[in-house]
């Protein structure tokens, strides 16, 4: 299952709770185990035994990574992203199959096409995850009790319609917005159907532990544990002002998941989408300690961000730094200018500060192979920004950067060089991943 992403879900909490939640209903369909259970309805000897679908480019399946494993594989300790290698010395007696892509998207569009007989907002989170706004449908019936039951009834056809015509199976949640619907449908996996009403959400996520919470992982929930933080109720309870200081932007974005809050809509396909962010991550072969290596790459970043806020007219005031150490998953850190900007200067002085701040917490245990940088919360330049007296500083360098821009746009991006980088092979005119 994709690991859902906190930044688009949780950004709008605030409008949401100002908006009211309680005339809202949308679905969450997430298919079980789903490369595994297509595979196993298409063939009769992959029933009832353990399953892994794999990402490789072996003929047999020696190496790569696991895809999704069956309900069976996984009592055995195999889960998604392991690599094949230790997959196999899990549960040797398994079969091994390569994920076959284009039949699972064929599928996927057949799941889209019974969720859009629903509802005109039907948004596909990921191929095996949809998220239905049954809003529109349901406002005939009266507000509340009555009201949830029929959305029961909704979810519990489409699940029957999906075994039917598809023979596979998908676990329902039902809420008052996508973060709830989100996690109901994980409490009764696999072929579950579960409602999370307004009324229940405080009693229902308080008890649980706080890495259940979407947007918690391992790394976070070790910093969580170490402020007392267990259950989603610990954290609700926990001053809002105490999380922002420790986390930046992130500690908001958990408080309100704790609390259930969630704005966001959900966005029909083909639907014109809202520029969240601009961001550029560069990998660093064998990895670095080196700090001030380190620092040059985030300039180069930073440089290559700015100009295309610049040249797509947004300015930014969140700045975030991500990086990944060693072959652990990748987190990000994250702080608020005073001021909205598309200048390179300040966007690297926060992203320089949150690496520096990094590098020396002592969590660093070995190198860092990717870094990055985004710069979020946008808004277009033409709405202009509060003038203060230092935007006479600034328009030095604005007038500065125009006129890089205009050197880069007509001889290329390597014509002009900070001096920092000319020493940085990997920098000149690297090709970097948004």
């Amino acid at each position: 299952m994709t690991q859902y992403v906190t930044h688009g879900l949780l950004r709008a909490a605030d409008r949401g709770r100002d908006a009211g939640e309680e005339g809202r209903c949308v679905l969450h369909l997430d298919m079980d185990a789903y490369f595994a259970s297509v595979e196993q309805r298409d063939v009769p000897l992959y029933r009832g035994r353990p399953l892994v679908v794999c990402h490789t480019s072996s003929d047999f399946c020696t190496h790569g990574v696991v895809a999704t494993a069956s309900y069976e594989a996984r009592c055995w300790g195999v889960k998604a992203g392991m690599s094949v290698w230790e997959a196999r010395s899990r549960c040797p007696h398994a079969c091994f199959v390569h994920a076959d892509i284009p039949k699972y998207l064929d599928n996927a569009r057949r799941i889209r096409r019974l969720c859009e007989r629903l509802s005109h907002r039907v948004e596909v989170f990921s191929i095996d995850e949809v998220f239905v706004d049954l809003t529109p449908l349901l406002r005939p019936c009266p507000p509340g009790e009555e009201r949830w039951r029929e959305a029961l009834r909704v979810g519990r056809e489409l699940k029957g319609e999906i075994r039917r015509r598809l023979g596979l199976t998908a676990s329902v949640g039902i809420g008052p917005n996508k973060l709830v619907a989100k996690m109901a449908s994980e409490f009764q996996k696999p072929d579950g159907l579960t409602l999370v009403t307004p009324e229940q959400l405080p009693d229902i996520l308080a008890p649980l532990p706080v890495d259940r919470l979407v947007g918690v992982g391992e790394r976070m929930r070790r910093h969580l544990r170490a402020m007392g933080v267990e259950t989603v109720g610990d954290l609700a309870r926990t001053p809002v002002e105490l999380l922002e200081w420790k986390f930046g932007v992130m500690g908001r974005l958990l408080w309100e998941a704790a609390h259930g809050r969630d704005g966001s809509p959900v966005r029909a396909g083909g639907e014109e989408q809202e520029v969240k962010s601009f961001g550029h991550s560069l990998s660093l072969r064998g990895g670095t300690r080196d700090l001030e290596y380190l620092e040059n790459t985030l300039l180069g970043l930073c440089d290559a961000v700015t100009r295309r806020m610049r040249r797509e007219g947004y300015l930014g005031r969140t700045v975030a730094l991500r990086l990944r150490v060693g072959y652990a998953l990748g987190y990000a850190r994250a702080r608020s200018l005073d001021e909205y900007t598309d200048l390179t200067s300040p966007v690297y002085a926060a992203a320089r500060d949150l690496l520096r701040r990094e590098a020396s917490s002592g969590l660093w245990t070995e190198p860092v192979t990717t870094v990055g940088v985004s710069v979020s919360q946008l808004r277009r330049r033409e709405e202009g920004r509060q003038v203060t007296i230092w935007d006479i500083m600034d328009n030095r360098e604005e007038r500065l950067t125009a006129a890089l821009d205009a050197l880069r746009d007509r001889y290329g991006e390597g014509v002009v060089t900070r001096a920092s980088l000319l020493g940085d092979f990997a920098l000149s005119g690297m090709n970097l991943a948004r």
